[in-house]
């Protein structure tokens, strides 16, 4: 009788959900520390939905995302957006560098413009190409950058996740984001943007990892507006660690079409 009740309780503690002892600044370090490559190149097509006059509209656009990461120095990583098609955004970009202190600098290209334009803070609000992430949402977030809650343990899609509240300490253009975390994976799967205490804008959803060499990427974002306009980022493609020159993360490459 002893060695069942033993067991019992040995069963009981393998069985504790993951991550449930865990603080939410532990559980966000985890995230934040999975493996990532030092280069990689991304396939991504862009499928933009606008709904007017309850009719769906839908715009699709194509780029190639290339991003290198620093384990030292002032950089924490930098990563280069080009737009292939269609022909009216070919030749696009979005230069972005991310400081190890959590600054970002970003840099927009168009090419009927001829010149690299600076995104300034203010614009940082601003939709990216008329999508429905706007340029901080393009961002790399850092560790401490954010205040953070513990709202408990939430199942979705059959997957225990850990529900957190993030509370920008600088300036941003949300109130809050409401972060659920895989504790198996640690790998955000969804995020709800909040513009006030109550008013939710617009929620994200990670789904179709891939796993590649031990890195594991979202192969689908969908980021969905209240209103129903939603654009949906689908990654055809993924090469980690495919050794990219440093050349491609400057101002004078971003104008090269």
């Amino acid at each position: 009788m002893k060695m069942i009740k033993y067991l019992g309780v040995i069963l009981l503690i393998c069985s504790w959900p993951m991550g449930q002892d865990l603080t939410v600044s532990e559980i966000m370090k985890n995230v934040y520390q999975l493996p990532k490559p030092n280069t990689s190149i991304m396939e991504i097509k862009l499928e933009i939905t606008r709904i007017k006059r309850k009719k769906e509209k839908v715009k699709v656009r194509e780029f190639t995302r290339f991003e290198k990461f620093y384990d030292s120095g002032k950089y924490s990583s930098k990563s280069l957006a080009r737009f292939q098609k269609p022909k009216i955004v070919k030749g696009t970009g979005l230069l972005s560098w991310v400081y190890r202190s959590g600054k970002t600098d970003q840099w927009f290209f168009l090419p009927k413009l001829k010149k690299v334009k600076r995104v300034k803070a203010k614009e940082k609000s601003k939709s990216f190409l008329n999508t429905d992430f706007i340029y901080e949402d393009l961002e790399s977030r850092k560790l401490g950058t954010d205040s953070l809650a513990s709202l408990g343990t939430e199942y979705l899609d059959g997957s225990q996740c850990r529900v957190i509240m993030a509370w920008p300490k600088k300036e941003s253009s949300y109130f809050s984001r409401k972060i659920w975390v895989n504790t198996q994976s640690w790998q955000i799967c969804k995020v709800e943007y909040y513009t006030s205490e109550s008013k939710k804008e617009k929620t994200l959803i990670l789904a179709d990892f891939i796993e590649k060499n031990g890195f594991v990427t979202p192969g689908r974002m969908i980021m969905e507006k209240e209103n129903g306009n939603k654009t949906v980022m689908i990654i055809n493609s993924y090469k980690p660690d495919i050794g990219l020159k440093e050349e491609i993360f400057t101002k004078s490459f971003l104008i090269k079409i």
